[in-house]
């Protein structure tokens, strides 16, 4: 291996001369290996020796690539796929170089949502929240109950109307072509909520030593029991009401005002509009809200770079990651695998399951569709499961039931993070951004349902321009 500093002169000289001889087949089998050791394979192999300046190659990165037969020019080019490098050949040598790829700026076709919030008089209504479920975009109306939101990426949305004393109101909408969108709302009274509370407390003995029980089995569930939930604190707990129903074994929480959490591990500000939440005796777990994320300020370039790397670990792997990998065709390239799973009881993935984004995903035109049958096993090679998520998670038990010994142990270490799909009202249909239009129509358990508020990022996230 030789680095080479008259590289520059060379690339020209060499782009005209010789093909690489049709004999020249390379087979090889390498996991987790820098680029220079696959090249000392390579060379060991054929006549060929790499020139290249060591400045050139991706620091850090590993690779798991084989070759059976191959030839070597059709090796390199997919050995090269998204690291820049380029080569030339001159007589023996293959010879790198670096080009730069272009940026291309695609043209989206933002939009914006204005209006006008009223409440039950058809008065403008100022300091209500108006804001995209699940982003970072929204906005409180005026003094004149006037609201804006701009610079929407094209997609399917929920847009929230929100403020304290009324129910909240949800539109749907979807835009692909760009513009302005106009859409009012009259605010209604909220009259049910605390009576219904009332009702339902009036048969359970209550104590301040319960409700921090409950509260404490709430935020395990709501925030989850990562590394980032130990950096997650609701500000608001005074907020949450409890109701526990012994018979049925269920717990049940209420919120009088939006949830506050903070969260200072991706340095967002999270407002949690809780609409239900319940878990039984049987690990039944099921909670909604609507979210509005912001930023929080850091507190040096530190704390900034600390935050953008926690938010990538956070995205890579996660379902929004898999959908738009899914969407771009490149599932295998970002490190994922799809497996078929006719039946939960029998978890295994054997290479004949394997599938492709084909036999998933149909074009529908002006969306996709999800469809699969039964259950769809998603494995994410790039990132290893959490010790913490072996040790509690309710689900290892059939991911891993042949690593559980006789005494209930399991005997197993990280591996790559797991996850299942299942539809349940049949196709699961996407907006062109890869967002559900039906949030009802898919639960997922394994991973997936592991990582819970405290690893979210919003759906508009995207870490090549993630500006705290």
């Amino acid at each position: 291996m030789r680095a080479n500093l008259f590289i520059l002169f060379l690339i020209y000289a060499v782009s005209s001369f010789g093909q690489f001889r049709k004999s020249d087949r390379i087979s090889i089998s390498v996991k987790d290996a820098p680029l220079e050791a696959i090249f000392d394979s390579l060379s060991a192999q054929t006549d060929y020796f790499f020139s290249y300046n060591t400045d050139l190659l991706p620091k850090g990165s590993l690779y798991t690539i084989s070759a059976e037969n191959e030839p070597i020019d059709q090796f390199l080019s997919r050995l090269f796929i998204g690291t820049g490098l380029k080569y030339s050949f001159f007589k023996d040598q293959i010879i790198l170089h670096y080009e730069a790829p272009q940026l291309v700026v695609k043209k989206k076709n933002f939009f914006t949502i204005s209006g006008t919030v009223y409440d039950e008089n058809g008065q403008p209504l100022n300091s209500a929240n108006v804001f995209l479920d699940g982003t970072t975009i929204g906005v409180s109306s005026d003094i004149d109950g006037n609201y804006k939101l701009e610079s929407i990426p094209p997609g399917f949305y929920n847009i929230v109307f929100s403020h304290v004393g009324y129910e909240n109101a949800v539109y749907q909408l979807s835009e692909i072509n760009g513009g302005a969108r106009i859409q009012n709302h009259q605010m209604e009274l909220d009259l049910g909520q605390l009576e219904e509370v009332e009702v339902i407390s009036n048969r359970i003995r209550r104590t301040e030593d319960s409700w921090l029980a409950y509260y404490l089995a709430f935020k395990k569930e709501l925030i989850g029991l990562t590394e980032n939930a130990d950096k997650c604190v609701i500000e608001n707990p005074e907020a949450l009401d409890f109701t526990y129903n012994r018979g049925a074994n269920a717990l049940r929480a209420y919120a009088s005002e939006p949830l506050q959490i903070r969260n200072d591990a991706l340095g967002y500000r999270i407002t949690y509009f809780l609409e239900s939440f319940r878990k039984e005796n049987d690990g039944d777990l099921r909670f909604r809200g609507k979210i509005r994320f912001r930023n929080l300020a850091a507190m040096n370039g530190a704390e900034k770079r600390e935050w953008k790397r926690n938010r990538k670990e956070s995205y890579y792997g996660s379902f929004n990651h898999f959908k738009k990998s899914l969407l771009d065709g490149n599932l295998r390239k970002d490190g994922y695998r799809i497996y078929r799973l006719r039946d939960l009881e029998k978890f295994e993935m054997k290479k004949e399951n394997e599938l492709t984004e084909a036999d998933i995903l149909v074009f529908k035109g002006n969306h996709y569709e999800l469809d699969f049958n039964n259950h769809l096993i998603v494995e994410y090679r790039r990132e290893r499961e959490s010790r913490s998520f072996l040790r509690n998670s309710s689900v290892v038990d059939v991911i891993y039931s042949e690593y559980i010994t006789p005494n209930g142990i399991l005997a197993k270490d990280p591996g790559n993070q797991i996850s299942i799909i299942r539809l349940l009202r049949g196709s699961l249909r996407l907006d062109l951004s890869g967002e559900i239009m039906d949030k009802f129509g898919v639960t997922t358990f394994g991973y997936w349902s592991w990582e819970r508020t405290a690893d979210l990022v919003p759906i508009n996230y995207d870490p090549k321009y993630d500006n705290l």
